[in-house]
């Protein structure tokens, strides 16, 4: 098991506030040091002088490749730029510099860290290490990968119980539309019922005629509503969202508005399933071959002479 720590800092300002973050450059191979991959430009600090510097936070502020940034009563030269990797706001912050530096900036203790970053050798153990963790510092947040993923799985619950709900008032919704409209369409070809009936057509070949109508009706809507789907989830899929991280994975203090660093983007997880095309084909011809009995039955009771004398 390896431990490296980080310093991580909120500078207060009139302008807003930025976050510093002091790291252990012995321990290249865990925590927030590993930003040193992502340089774009320079190099890593190597001096209690020297400060690296978010790309964004650095284009913002305009500051470039060897500039003076001043830090509380302290200046520090720019010594490179990084861009932060999606996925990586765990180590998240505006200005990188060593933890040395960012000891001495806090000027309070010079041991100081309130960021530990743990490698177990044995994954199997992390739940163990957790409690474990958990009852010695009770005043400590313990954040592991899964972190990330219980918040989504309470998030995909959520969706899921309303996603289903909606799925049945839609249903509803549909079956009663269509009712609706076949009762009309019945209204209106109550003058080609009574043309058939008086030529001699028998009250089961008019059913078979309705039956077959309403079923074909039936699947041309069902796969119109698939492709429909099928274009809206691709579209929705260029979407992305901002989920707030749990404290644990924000580098921000609570007390901070929420920015980009606060939060995860996602894209939305957007898609028609093989199994949900053929349910919902299923339920259309349920639909059409209920509603197309439904139509047949209520012919039964229309007679000839009565609808011709209302023509």
């Amino acid at each position: 098991m390896v431990c490296p720590w980080a310093l991580l800092l909120w500078e207060f300002a009139r302008d807003g506030f930025r976050t510093i973050l002091g790291v252990d450059s012995s321990r290249p191979d865990l925590g927030p040091v590993k930003v040193k991959k992502w340089l774009k430009s320079g190099r890593f600090p190597q001096n209690p002088g020297e400060v690296v510097l978010e790309k964004h936070y650095a284009k913002f502020h305009k500051i470039r490749l060897g500039d003076t940034l001043r830090i509380g009563n302290r200046e520090f030269n720019v010594v490179g730029v990084l861009e932060i990797k999606e996925g990586a706001q765990i180590a998240a912050a505006n200005i990188y510099l060593p933890l040395a530096a960012a000891r001495t900036l806090w000027g309070k203790n010079p041991q100081a860290a309130n960021l530990i970053f743990v490698r177990l050798k044995d994954p199997s153990l992390l739940s163990q290490v957790r409690s474990r963790i958990s009852a010695r510092l009770k005043d400590v947040s313990v954040t592991s990968s899964d972190s990330f993923l219980e918040l989504m799985g309470g998030v995909s619950m959520i969706s899921t119980r309303f996603s289903l709900t909606a799925s049945l008032v839609a249903l509803a919704g549909a079956v009663l539309l269509i009712m609706k409209t076949m009762l009309s369409n019945l209204t209106e070809r109550s003058r080609e019922i009574g043309i058939l009936k008086a030529l001699g057509w028998t009250q089961g070949q008019i059913q078979q005629q309705l039956f077959g109508e309403t079923v074909v009706q039936a699947m041309i809507g069902g796969i119109l509503g698939l492709l429909m789907g099928y274009l809206i989830s691709y579209f929705l899929g260029f979407f992305s969202i901002d989920i707030p991280l749990p404290w644990g994975l924000n580098p921000l203090p609570a007390l901070a508005r929420q920015t980009a660093l606060a939060t995860r983007t996602v894209r939305l997880p957007v898609s028609v399933s093989f199994e949900l095309a053929v349910i919902s084909m299923a339920l259309a011809l349920v639909v059409g071959c209920v509603s197309g009995y439904l139509l047949g039955r209520r012919t039964a009771h229309m007679k000839p002479a009565d609808i011709l004398r209302q023509l």
